[in-house]
């Protein structure tokens, strides 16, 4: 017989390998610890211009703080402010860089960590209100799946509004529904702080052993 310890390994590994099982994670002060909309922005733009900019739209920020101004107003507000009429290709050159440089350097490592070890035997989807223009590239690098919010282009310029909706909330569920077939899953895990991710939550499943 094997020593107690190897045997809990050998389990631990059959149970991991024959089960099917999938983590959905939120990004914005989840897997990231900040809003990656707005140091996207600064970091693009710099201190000047960004703080510039908040003081402009502040009625519509404290607004949204106050819970009397929706998420995708907000958002679509600051969207147009700084980033309308930006051509797409260049939102998608300055979005890589952010992706590729930045995002690393404000990771909640320890959530990081254990999504990378579960990713050797689950698939790893980040679930997110922000946009895949300043994600996709980081995602891909990790080997995550994307689910996000999509912006929208009339002549290949950034108009700040969003094309559908904004990826929050009850909207995160109905874009898992439909991309993956949840009843496939053995195990469905979630991580997500915010109240936007509730809705998601629900969607938690786990493995249920026979005694």
């Amino acid at each position: 017989m094997y020593p107690f310890g190897l045997a809990t390994f050998y389990g631990l590994t059959f149970i991991r390998t024959s089960m099917k099982k999938i983590v959905f994670v939120d990004f914005d002060e989840t897997l990231y610890t900040h809003d990656s909309m707005l140091v996207f922005t600064r970091t693009y733009f710099g201190k000047g211009r960004y703080f510039f900019g908040m003081v402009i739209l502040s009625p519509i920020l404290l607004g949204y703080l106050l819970r009397l101004v929706s998420p995708t107003k907000a958002k679509t507000t600051w969207l147009r402010f700084f980033f309308g009429g930006m051509p797409k290709d260049k939102l998608a050159s300055i979005g890589r860089q952010f992706a590729l440089h930045e995002i690393d350097k404000a990771l909640n490592r320890s959530l990081f960590d254990s999504l990378k070890k579960e990713q050797e035997y689950a698939t790893i989807c980040i679930v997110t209100a922000s946009a895949k223009e300043w994600l996709e590239a980081w995602t891909e690098q990790q080997q995550f799946d994307l689910i996000a919010t999509h912006l929208e282009y009339k002549n290949n310029k950034l108009t700040g509004n969003l094309h559908g909706k904004n990826c929050n909330a009850e909207e995160k569920v109905r874009r898992i529904q439909a991309v993956y077939d949840l009843a496939q899953y053995d195990c469905i895990e979630v991580h997500g702080y915010g109240r936007g991710d509730l809705p998601m939550h629900g969607l938690a499943k786990t493995v249920q052993q026979d005694e």
